[in-house]
């Protein structure tokens, strides 16, 4: 990913609601779905779910589910960073916002 600029305006946003500001600028509401969802996958993966239950449990197709699956699996950040890791498997799954 070459967003260099991208990363730099996330990375001087350091309070939440600033955060949240600048995505909802940034993303649509669909967007930003996708990205939730996304996340949602990786923390059920972390905990031992089948992408098949994933599918059904955030309705969405089993192929979204794979991609997530296969970014969990290839993306560097997930090699190096443990704390990424921990926080996906130890905070709360909102599953009532799908």
């Amino acid at each position: 990913m070459k967003s260099t600029f991208l990363i730099k305006l996330l990375s001087e946003t350091n309070k939440p609601e600033i955060m949240n500001l600048l995505l909802k600028a940034l993303f649509t509401n669909k967007e930003i779905k996708e990205l939730e969802n996304r996340i949602k996958i990786f923390q059920l993966l972390l905990r031992g779910k089948k992408q098949r239950e994933i599918s059904e449990i955030l309705n969405v197709g089993v192929a979204t589910v794979t991609r997530g699956a296969s970014a969990l699996e290839n993306e560097g950040i997930f090699k190096v960073n443990n704390k990424v890791i921990q926080m996906l498997k130890t905070n709360k799954i909102d599953l009532n916002d799908k």
